[in-house]
């Protein structure tokens, strides 16, 4: 029944309109191969603060296996969810033979640790954490990954 020429109030809609960028997409949304992901506002490689892990993002996303090993200092290691693995053999199978690619979120303890959204073509795209150590020499003695 109306009262007053006033009927009951509209009900709310069940999807409410999002503010959209580019391409119609909602904010925070970027497209990936297959489809789109969810991301915040990402660094610029060239912001990063540390030289080494800067190098290292750039060495990466650029596919550049000699600048990578270059990076590294003798005897460098690495783990990947907490397990050790052999370095050559993880960064060949996860990193360049696989099209590799850091995306970074976040980034703390003086730049040598990075929230990141990593993709590469065997496992698609994660929501990642790394954490670096650097020798005195500037080149990377470890790294640490894994799923955040």
């Amino acid at each position: 029944m109306v009262v007053g020429g006033v009927g009951p109030p509209a009900p709310p809609p069940s999807h409410p309109a999002r503010p959209t960028g580019l391409f119609g997409r909602p904010f925070g949304w970027r497209a990936v191969a297959g489809g789109a992901s969810l991301a915040g506002m990402t660094i610029q490689t060239a912001k990063l603060s540390d030289p080494a892990v800067r190098a290292f993002v750039s060495a990466v996303n650029a596919h550049d296996r000699d600048a990578f090993m270059d990076l590294l200092a003798p005897g460098a290691t690495m783990s990947d969810d907490g397990s050790d693995r052999d370095l050559a053999d993880w960064v060949d199978r996860e990193i360049f033979s696989s099209n590799g690619h850091l995306d970074v979120d976040n980034e703390s303890s003086g730049g040598r640790a990075l929230l990141a959204h990593y993709r590469n073509d065997t496992w698609g795209e994660m929501r990642t954490q790394w954490r670096f150590t650097v020798a005195d020499d500037g080149r990377i003695s470890r790294f640490e990954t894994g799923q955040a």
